[in-house]
């Protein structure tokens, strides 16, 4: 789970926890036990709360993301007459891509008529 956190919400995770667990040790030293159960209680259900609320609003976050796609080491690309050659890829420019990116990709060679790519060409 912490994998994916990042920033201020690890560190507020983590702050949270703490003073929870702080609390709880504090109920146990200055209350007889019967007392310092239900407070525990009502501590432990709070962090639970706590911790499905941002599983929940986490979860959400990230299945937003969009994935990235790389091109790399395309061979050559020749095109002619009005034809059309690619050894990368083609696709819409509404992909849904979030990182695009083509590396060390081959030579692309048209007469001029003819459509060659070896990247990615968004359409």
């Amino acid at each position: 789970m912490m994998a994916f956190m990042q920033g201020w919400k690890k560190t507020a995770l983590i702050v949270t926890s703490c003073v929870l667990i702080i609390a709880m040790v504090s109920v146990w030293m200055w209350v007889d036990l019967g007392a310092a159960d239900g407070t525990a209680s009502v501590i432990g259900a709070s962090a639970g709360l706590i911790g499905l609320t941002y599983a929940l609003i986490s979860g959400n976050s990230s299945q937003q993301t969009s994935p990235s796609l790389t091109v790399a080491n395309t061979g050559k690309a020749s095109a002619v007459s009005g034809s059309t050659a690619n050894t990368g890829i083609t696709l819409s420019a509404t992909g849904g891509f979030a990182h695009v990116s083509a590396e060390e990709t081959g030579d692309a060679d048209s007469d001029g008529t003819g459509d060659a790519n070896t990247g990615i060409r968004l359409s």
